[in-house]
């Protein structure tokens, strides 16, 4: 999305603004406009980024509106051989780095049609024009200070990393260099505010330049919610470019459990390979990974490990090659002394101060609190303890909300104990004004996390459900991630609270307890459950015995024996007006007929062994739905 404001919008309420924006370009002219700036600006909006063009006219104020240049996060300055002439563009490039100064973000310099020396001695051409616009400009009392605080910004920019287009063939080939390198940016790809993000990456980042010669293990600790994960995403998103073959996997703990550790030995292999790999069992898999890594220089992120990870590199340090950086995140510290992981990297609570400005981004969209509610926001500080996720969800529930809501917020805070975590975040589920919002947490917290976007869109309009306006709100209030592949993510903490609440209405409505069936050899079971968003539709899963099923979804009302959904030729249960059909790793090379699928929305049968799909033709009523197959 693209925001181009003129004069009379630039002093209007921020209202009605953007909530954010990802990149803020900078420049003069309207031939640099219709040229390079726009393609530049539509191929960053083709990849969903939100862009503000600030460019001189006429009649433009000098100064970029306080509250547009706190929302954007990147700021391209697009250096010209007009641009000094400009006294708008020089004014805002002073509060472009007085910007950066403060709050570390990211300041991108491009050369196009000048000499970056030009610009950076302010000699040539450039000079000339920056002297005689500083003459033009300031009185005679001003004209020292106010050329010097000019010549500090454009020296201070023109210092930065950037690009000159007389490196590159064409402006498509500048620009797709810009965009790629705008992704990569930790301050876009790990986290909307990141406080304090920049120099934790830093410190670990020297650690790593430190072991360049050998194999680099580090290990990253802290209690859950303190930002383990926001600060790998971070490093590798800043290292991963000098490695040819790497993997950051994510959620290994919740992923293992859900979808299996195969599933995880298959992404490790196929991140590093860039290739499909079938793993047929987890023997098979360690085996691979032995096999395949040996002697390789590659940069691999374990996310979230425990004692029974099942990519076990503990005991791989003479198999890689030199140069090898493996970054391991869990809140177990002894686990890292076990292994001997020597180079461990502790996250403290966050202080006071930096606690008050990332609640304060989240809140307000700016560093410092509004005055009227400064007291009530330090109040939320107290209560929060330095946990980065405590503040950004709730900060993100009290964003535009009245003081009286803040005020009900910290009241709830002051009478949940100090170490009692989910409570806290509880408080912002509880504070969601809308029920569908609520019962679309619920059901991403149970059925759709790792699950795409746009397939969960298609089951929920399926239960006919409208999903839009929720999804949106979850995101927003920082419930709900979409991650780069465009799939629904959780924090292992909120989904921990969800399940939690799951069981408190499971409790208190007898209805919707879970019914456990169990197939004639005990084996196996189904699961039924019902969607919290459309009441009247229900899933049934499949699920293994060995599961404490008990200990993780009381109370449980026990039904048998009765033949397994298996979907296969014998199968005795052909339930109609299923919706979602999930049978990963189906055994058989057809369908049987007996199947009915006339009322499925979507069908998944990834990673099977279908040669075609019935042995006789089938007619389908629905025209549309969504098959998943490899």
């Amino acid at each position: 999305m693209t925001l181009s404001i003129p004069s009379m919008e630039l002093v209007s309420s921020t209202s009605k603004l953007p909530r954010m924006y990802d990149v803020l370009i900078n420049f003069t002219g309207e031939d640099i406009r219709r040229k390079f700036v726009s393609h530049l600006d539509y191929v960053l909006s083709s990849v969903g980024l939100t862009t503000f063009l600030q460019h001189d006219n006429a009649v433009q104020p000098k100064h970029i509106q306080e509250p547009i240049l706190n929302l954007c996060r990147v700021a391209i300055v697009v250096f010209t051989e007009t641009y000094s002439q400009s006294a708008c563009c020089l004014h805002q490039l002073q509060q472009i780095i007085e910007w950066h100064e403060t709050y570390g973000r990211h300041v991108l310099p491009v050369y196009y049609e000048i000499q970056p020396s030009d610009v950076r001695l302010q000699k040539g051409d450039f000079g000339k024009a920056f002297r005689e616009t500083a003459h033009q400009t300031f009185s005679a009392q001003e004209l020292e200070h106010g050329m010097f605080r000019w010549s500090h910004a454009i020296t201070k920019a023109a210092n930065f990393f950037g690009w000159d287009d007389c490196n590159y063939r064409s402006d498509a080939e500048l620009v797709d260099t810009i965009v790629k390198s705008i992704i990569n940016l930790p301050v876009l790809s790990a986290t909307k505010f990141p406080v304090e993000l920049h120099s934790l990456a830093e410190e670990v980042i020297q650690i790593i330049k430190d072991k360049s010669t050998g194999l680099c293990r580090i290990g990253i600790c802290g209690m859950g919610g303190s930002g383990k994960t926001t600060l790998a995403k971070a490093i590798y998103s800043q290292i991963h470019g000098t490695f040819v073959e790497k993997s950051f996997i994510e959620d290994i703990l919740e992923v293992s459990r859900t979808r299996g550790d195969v599933h995880l030995q298959r992404q490790l292999l196929s991140d590093v390979l860039k290739t499909k790999v079938e793993i047929h069992n987890v023997e098979m898999g360690r085996s691979m990974i032995l096999e395949r890594l040996y002697r390789k220089r590659v940069l691999i992120v374990l996310d979230d490990v425990n004692e029974h990870c099942p990519l076990d590199l503990w005991e791989s340090r003479a198999w890689f090659g030199e140069g090898t950086v493996i970054i391991i995140t869990t809140r177990d510290e002894r686990l890292l002394r076990k292994h001997e992981v020597r180079s461990v990297y502790r996250i403290d609570p966050m202080n006071e101060n930096k606690s008050l400005e990332l609640l304060s981004w989240h809140a307000f969209r700016e560093a410092k609190p509004k005055a009227e509610y400064i007291d009530l926001a330090k109040r939320v500080v107290s209560r929060c303890g330095g946990l980065p996720l405590a503040l950004e969800v709730i900060g993100s529930s009290l964003f535009e909300r009245t003081k009286e809501e803040w005020k009900s917020v910290v009241s709830k805070l002051d009478n949940i104990p100090p170490h009692e975590v989910l409570q806290k975040l509880k408080v912002s589920f509880d504070s969601l004004h809308n029920q569908m919002e609520k019962d679309l947490f619920l059901d991403v917290c149970c059925f759709f996390v790792g699950k795409g976007k746009a397939y969960v869109r298609k089951i929920l309009n399926g239960c006919g459900v409208d999903a839009d306006s929720a999804i949106r709100v979850l995101i927003e209030r920082n419930f709900i991630k979409v991650k780069k592949n465009n799939k629904f993510g959780v924090h292992p903490l909120l989904r921990k609270m969800g399940r939690e609440v799951i069981l408190e209405i499971s409790r208190k409505e007898p209805r919707n307890k879970n019914r456990l069936w169990l197939d004639k050899d005990m084996h196996h079971a189904l699961l039924e459950n019902t969607l919290f968003s459309s009441r009247e539709n229900k899933i049934i899963h499949r699920w293994p015995m060995e599961e404490d099923l008990f200990e993780r979804y009381p109370p449980l009302e026990i039904s048998g024996p009765l033949t397994l959904v298996k979907i296969t030729r014998d199968s005795e249960f052909h339930p109609k007006k299923l919706k979602w059909i999930s049978r990963q790793g189906f055994p058989t090379e057809y369908l049987p007929n007996e199947l009915y699928l006339h009322d499925a929305m979507v069908i998944d049968l990834k990673y099977n062994l279908l040669r075609f799909f019935w042995m006789e033709p089938q007619v389908f009523i629905k025209r549309h739905f969504l098959l998943k197959l490899n």
